[in-house]
């Protein structure tokens, strides 16, 4: 669709200069100038336009809590809630889910299956929101006795 758009005003731009040096230099000449300045105006805009981009930043000041998981048919569903910390809006988080098995009830747990959740989620800064995601079963058949996610990286809005 942008590439048609793009077409439509370079036919525009092109028929209008054909008319005007039809009409004479004067008014191609003032057709021109008037393509040319806006033609960088455009440019310009586009150019001050990536102050506003979102950027990736890592998740130091991110909290996630999980309060409720569910075994569903392909996976499980982790529910909780994520608290922004920082002084930045966060626009997505990329979520690490991990399922563990620990042996014999102690601290020690091996990690048998990670995945990367995308969590898009607006998370204004000194806030907190509850979330749900899902994450696929390991595919080995080892016990799952303890799932965490922990954040990996956030995309936020500019100041």
């Amino acid at each position: 669709m942008r590439l048609l758009l793009v077409l439509v005003v370079v036919i525009a731009i092109c028929v209008l200069l054909w008319g005007s040096w039809q009409w004479g230099r004067r008014p191609f000449y003032l057709t021109v100038s008037a393509v040319i300045i806006g033609l960088l105006i455009l440019l310009a805009g586009i150019y001050h336009s990536s102050a506003g981009d979102q950027t990736r930043m890592p998740p130091d000041d991110i909290r996630v809590v999980i309060t409720d998981i569910r075994n569903a048919e392909s996976g499980v569903r982790l529910s909780g809630t994520v608290a922004n910390d920082g002084q930045l809006d966060v626009a997505e988080l990329t979520l690490q889910a991990q399922a563990l098995s620990c042996e014999g009830g102690t601290d020690t747990c091996e990690v048998i299956h990670q995945e990367n959740i995308n969590l898009a989620m607006f998370v204004p800064a000194g806030r907190s929101y509850p979330f749900a995601v899902a994450s696929r079963y390991p595919d080995e058949d080892t016990p799952v006795d303890r799932w965490q996610l922990r954040p990996v990286d956030k995309l936020v809005y500019p100041e």
